[in-house]
């Protein structure tokens, strides 16, 4: 499944454009805060790179909700897979 793209936006515009990422096996702190590009979207070789993410996977009884959604720069992302 996919998020909407209300949901989408609604999670970038909480996320202020910045990578959501909090994952201490990234090493980045408290907080990524990469500086994301909305055209950017999964655009891989691109500054300010970002997707879409379910914090809870499918296969892990996940949805396609604005709470199960967050914004990852692409390299945080990949990490994630």
């Amino acid at each position: 499944m996919a998020f909407s793209d209300d949901t989408v936006r609604l999670r970038w515009k909480r996320a202020g454009g910045k990578c959501e990422c909090q994952r201490s096996t990234h090493r980045h702190g408290e907080r990524c805060n990469n500086t994301l590009i909305w055209a950017n979207r999964g655009r891989v070789s691109v500054p300010g790179t970002w997707e879409a993410h379910h914090r809870v996977s499918f296969e892990n009884g996940g949805s396609d909700s604005l709470s199960n959604c967050e914004i990852l720069c692409w390299d945080c992302h990949r990490k994630t897979l």
